[in-house]
């Protein structure tokens, strides 16, 4: 008998450390042993609660994550099945899987270990709670992409269609499970988050999690589902992250450069990928961002709005490849490729933006709007970002003009960085009142609306019998 692939998320990292705090999040497991016998005390806590982050770190949390989103906007040529809607169960998705539920299953075997050591075991009697809270964070992180990636966030609430949620470590006896209905999906998640806003610690900087980053990841998950009160709740989130960013140091950069050269160790940050140990990166390919894929903007959309934009040159550029030795100069995404390992210095802080306090500020844009604020009001935000890099500011006068203008805006800031521009292709409406990815994309390419998420991956369906594929995917093959 076959063993699942997908077995390998059984494989969390148990590994008790001895390093600071600060040199964690990489931390490769070096051996694995149950929680019981490694969770003893509040040292060891930290130890699989860093083994959780870890996860984070992975390759495949580059260039497949970011560019899967924007090779369906169209505004990158990347992953061409996704640019055409015409996704299959193989390919990067059935890479993204494994690894979101590799992560998943480490912040499980975080919270249960520490959720089972006796208070007495902390020196503070908060930190407990406090470690909970960002493995809950992680997992609502994760389980929330799953949904955006794989699950038809859209749906109505009895539906079907949610994701396959793991609140427990992965073993022979829970391997198998059914997807959550879109309601309870959003219901377990928003739990998570919850928890975290109640008891995870203040921001300290973009590698941990925190009460900031778990109010903003409510506020998207709110924004993008719109349900009656969302819009009113996500405003208020937002509201109270951007109004306590200087007190917990969460901070604009004065430039883009400067938010990219700091990579990540910019206070803008408020959540993003990280490596502790970063000489190995230019053996990894997706460190290097697929960088001689992810070339100039395929469209002409996106080409126009992005050339003619002064922020252009501070995203894009000569690109040399990091592999000692290969002095191949390619016109690439800059701001996450960076200059190439061989240019000068330490380069090789290759990021992802999960989530900056840029985005935060569109999104109060777009919330104010859509809670009837005066569209003076609504377009301030984007204002405040337009005079970092020197930018006039600009007025309109109609919901259209102001849904084109946010999305251009959002676009040119965020684009390549995480799923910011292509979500809100979906939410903002253009004249005729079609969702923009429509007219984003032009007549040549049909947009499949069932196909605005990718295929359960063959990973999942070969073994689960309780998985039910994604609608309009049902005669994919498993090879």
């Amino acid at each position: 008998m076959k063993n699942p692939i997908f077995l390998i998320t059984l494989t969390a990292c148990f590994i008790i450390v001895t390093t600071s705090c600060k040199k964690f999040l990489s931390q490769e497991p070096k051996y694995l042993i149950t929680p019981e016998g490694a969770v003893v005390d509040e040292k060891s806590a930290q130890a699989i609660l860093n083994g959780a982050y870890s996860f984070t770190g992975k390759d495949e949390w580059t260039v497949r994550f970011t560019a899967g989103f924007s090779s369906m906007l169209g505004t990158i040529s990347y992953n061409t099945s996704a640019a055409s809607f015409n996704m299959n169960a193989t390919g990067d998705n059935n890479t993204l899987w494994p690894i979101f539920y590799k992560t998943i299953n480490a912040a499980n075997a975080a919270i249960e270990a520490i959720s089972a050591l006796p208070d007495s075991e902390f020196k503070n009697k908060e930190r407990k709670n406090e470690m909970i809270a960002e493995a809950r964070t992680i997992r609502a992180f994760v389980s929330i992409y799953i949904f955006w990636y794989f699950g038809r966030w859209w749906d109505d609430i009895n539906s079907e269609y949610g994701i396959l949620y793991r609140d427990e470590v992965s073993n022979l006896n829970n391997i198998y499970l059914a997807r959550l209905t879109v309601g309870e999906s959003y219901k377990r998640i928003i739990e998570d988050l919850d928890f975290a806003i109640a008891k995870a610690p203040h921001y300290s900087d973009g590698r941990r999690m925190s009460k900031e980053l778990a109010k903003a990841l409510k506020a998207k998950l709110l924004l993008n589902r719109g349900w009656e009160g969302d819009y009113q709740d996500a405003l208020k989130l937002v509201n109270e992250v951007i109004n306590t960013a200087a007190g917990v140091g969460l901070k604009l950069e004065p430039t883009l450069t400067s938010l990219y050269d700091n990579s990540w160790d910019s206070k803008e940050l408020l959540f993003c990928r990280y490596r502790e140990k970063t000489d190995d990166i230019i053996q990894a390919y997706n460190w290097t961002y697929g960088y001689n894929y992810v070339t100039l903007p395929a469209s002409v959309w996106a080409k126009s709005i992005l050339e003619k934009d002064r922020r252009y040159s501070e995203a894009w550029g000569m690109v040399k490849s990091p592999t000692m030795g290969n002095n191949t100069m390619y016109m690439a995404c800059k701001k996450l490729c960076r200059k190439g390992r061989q240019v000068g210095g330490d380069n090789d802080k290759y990021t992802v933006y999960f989530l900056r306090l840029t985005e935060l500020y569109f999104m109060k844009a777009e919330l104010l709007q859509k809670t009837n604020a005066p569209l003076a009001l609504a377009v301030e935000p984007i204002n405040l970002i337009r005079r970092r890099s020197n930018l006039s500011d600009t007025t309109v006068t109609t919901e259209n003009a102001f849904n084109r203008l946010l999305f251009q805006e959002l676009f040119v800031e965020l684009h390549m960085e995480n799923e910011a521009d292509w979500m809100a292709s979906l939410r903002l409406k253009d004249e005729n009142g079609q969702k923009m990815i429509h007219g984003i994309r032009g007549p040549s390419v049909t947009v499949n609306e069932d196909r605005i998420i990718w295929p359960i991956p063959t990973v999942e369906m070969k073994y689960n019998t309780k998985m039910v594929q994604n609608p309009s995917y049902e005669n994919l093959l498993y090879p």
